[in-house]
């Protein structure tokens, strides 16, 4: 038996871990895996198990740790029980037509309800949703069920979307009328992934003809790159086999993949002067302070507030500590600090907004086209060859344009309902005296 197995356990099982101990036991890990490296202290086979044995937690908690840190620069958020956060089945192409569809009913004076959606995609899309699921997607849209006139019930998107959305799309308006010599130049990116087996799913049949496909999705390949409206910038993809075949894609990425590609083969490539625009995954937002003032004990955000200067009072509660800690925190993230030091900027999307970001529509097409193109004779390396084929011939000057003046449509679409949903706040309040600041 290894002496480290005899060692007593310093905690009691069971009892969750809080942000702090989260840390210790990440640095923990990491120093037994420097171990194992250069065998210069101890000779440590298994990293997490001897992590688990000195900390007195289960290798899987010790596992999911160093996993989150390693994707997100952060330690995992505590959990409520149940299963809150599963994924719904509703493709994420239907978002955009989901979120037209609640306007066109708001601006007809009709409400929108789940009912009214789940119809809309069973006759444009021909899914087949429950009530129940279409609540729960709509909620992680940023919807809500509120109050409209007269006491009626409908659909609304929450302030704190509206708002991201809306100072997203005043940063580009105001882009769009400095004079060209000052104008930033328009950088989208974006990551996604495309299976060994992933094949076209209509043909033409017999009766009792059928497709012959092997089973399973097969491995898969993720990827990054970076469009302006000349085309997508060279120099900039990056493709790479996933670690696992299983889960959400950004799973396969972490910060540190995602900075060192930002640095290495984004940077270098930029023409002057650029706005960089991607969306709001947990690798992209990695700050020089990745703390969670809300995970934090009130001695922790006590500690804090000392060790950077900061002054607080004893007769201050949690919540109040929170809120300090919160607002004196560096929240830059560090691709924003990459960036300005290259004079260029960085700007989000706002969140649950694909629409927005024309490399979509990249993705789309060239991950159609290796669809088409697929047969059982189609190896995984041929995909990947495709895939680069399809950026370098298909996606040209001309594609890229198109792309950027479908989704000014869109920009152009929400700025004008935003402003037209405020009006409409503005008389209600006036009408009723409602406060949507708490129905909202």
């Amino acid at each position: 038996m290894p002496y480290w197995k005899s060692v007593e356990s310093p905690r009691k099982r069971g009892r969750p871990l809080t942000y702090e101990e989260k840390w210790m036991v990440y640095y923990a890990f990491k120093s037994f895996e420097r171990n194992k490296l250069d065998r210069s202290v101890i000779v440590v086979e298994d990293p997490y198990a001897v992590t688990s044995s000195y900390t007195g937690v289960s290798r899987t908690t010790v596992a999911n740790i160093v996993k989150s840190v390693k994707e997100s620069g952060r330690v995992p958020q505590l959990k409520l029980p149940g299963n809150r956060n599963q994924m719904t089945a509703i493709p994420i192409s239907t978002e955009a037509r989901i979120r037209e569809f609640v306007f066109e009913r708001h601006r007809e004076g009709a409400i929108c309800n789940a009912k009214h959606i789940v119809a809309l995609l069973k006759d444009e899309f021909e899914l087949e949703i429950q009530d129940r699921t279409m609540r729960r997607h709509l909620a992680r849209m940023g919807f809500c069920w509120s109050q409209t006139k007269k006491q009626k019930r409908s659909l609304r998107e929450s302030n704190r979307v509206r708002q991201q959305r809306h100072d997203y799309l005043y940063e580009i308006r105001k882009n769009q009328r400095l004079s060209s010599d000052e104008q930033y130049h328009l950088v989208y990116l974006d990551e996604s992934f495309l299976h060994h087996h992933y094949g076209a799913q209509f043909s033409w049949f017999s009766d009792g003809d059928f497709v012959e496909r092997s089973a399973g999705k097969g491995r898969r390949w993720c990827f990054i790159h970076a469009l302006m409206e000349e085309g997508l910038l060279k120099g900039t993809l990056l493709i790479f086999e996933a670690k696992k075949s299983k889960g959400d894609y950004h799973q396969q990425f972490d910060h540190k993949v995602f900075q060192k590609w930002f640095q290495e083969q984004l940077l270098p490539n930029l023409p002057k002067r650029c706005l960089i625009v991607m969306d709001r995954c947990p690798f992209h937002m990695v700050g020089k302070d990745s703390i969670i003032p809300k995970q934090m004990r009130k001695l922790e955000l006590q500690k804090w507030l000392t060790q950077n200067g900061f002054d607080w009072e004893e007769n201050w509660l949690k919540p109040r500590l929170i809120e300090k800690v919160e607002n004196k925190r560096d929240k830059k993230t560090m691709v924003e600090i990459f960036a300005e030091n290259k004079s260029h900027r960085v700007l989000f999307l706002p969140v649950y907004h694909p629409e927005l970001n024309p490399i979509e529509l990249v993705w789309n097409t060239a991950k159609g086209e290796c669809a088409r193109l697929f047969s059982n004779k189609t190896s995984f390396k041929d995909q990947r060859i495709r895939l680069e084929e399809i950026f370098r011939n298909k996606i040209d000057s001309e594609y890229c344009s198109e792309a950027f003046k479908h989704v000014r449509q869109f920009e152009e679409k929400y700025w004008e309902a935003d402003l037209v949903i405020d009006d409409e706040l503005d008389d209600v309040t006036e009408l009723y005296g409602i406060d949507f600041d708490y129905i909202l």
